[in-house]
């Protein structure tokens, strides 16, 4: 195990980039250590690891930017544990790591939902963006009930009252897909947006008009 791990961190160093490092330390993107390996590098470097849970575990415990994104993407969901999903948030500190995870990872696994209302509800940004990330990827599994998304309605549209564009962009995304399951659940969604078309926060109406255009148009 440890050799997989010492060769993909020399992969990692083989293929580093100072330029994007400076560019994502500018736009507040800040990892203890970075290469600036680009994603599609990343993935190239994942792709023979693809399934091998334990070695996901050993490298999103290294303090390496590229480490933790290839744990997400080469993961088994089915393996992914609750304990696991609490560890790993610990570590979304930016935007980057947050979306690598949840949208590659987090989302598949049956421990996500729970965690993702959770989330939704904390008073921490990132977090709040992980949980709408989990539930816009998971509106898709139409084994599940439209009841466990129904309650994302009004928690979305209670988080969209304030200027924040971090959760704003992930509130639209989850609740697109959320009305995109089925008719009933997709006019509690329209009527929601029909508030939130109403709001005296910019954001919030620009949602809340961006989805009823979008569904009309549909």
């Amino acid at each position: 195990m440890e050799e997989k791990v010492m060769d993909i961190i020399m992969q990692i160093k083989h293929r580093m980039n100072g330029a994007v490092v400076n560019s994502m330390q500018e736009s507040g993107i800040i990892y203890k250590v970075n290469y600036g390996v680009t994603i599609p590098e990343l993935q190239q470097i994942a792709q023979p690891y693809k399934g091998d849970h334990d070695l996901a575990i050993q490298l999103f415990e290294q303090d390496i930017r590229e480490c933790k994104i290839i744990a997400s993407m080469i993961d088994t969901p089915a393996k992914v544990t609750g304990e696991q999903i609490d560890n790993w948030s610990n570590d979304f500190t930016n935007i980057e790591i947050v979306e690598q995870v949840c949208s590659n990872l987090f989302w598949k696994s049956d421990f996500a939902i729970p965690r993702s209302i959770e989330w939704c509800l904390e008073d921490d940004n990132l977090l709040q963006k992980a949980g709408l990330l989990i539930a816009g990827n998971r509106a898709s599994d139409k084994t599940i009930k439209d009841s466990i998304f129904e309650p994302y309605i009004g928690i979305i549209e209670n988080l969209v009252e304030t200027d924040d564009e971090l959760v704003s962009n992930s509130a639209i995304f989850a609740l697109r897909e959320i009305g995109k399951r089925s008719e009933p659940i997709k006019e509690k969604v329209l009527e929601a947006a029909e508030r939130m078309a109403e709001s005296d926060f910019g954001i919030a109406a620009w949602i809340g008009s961006q989805l009823l255009f979008e569904f009309t148009e549909e």
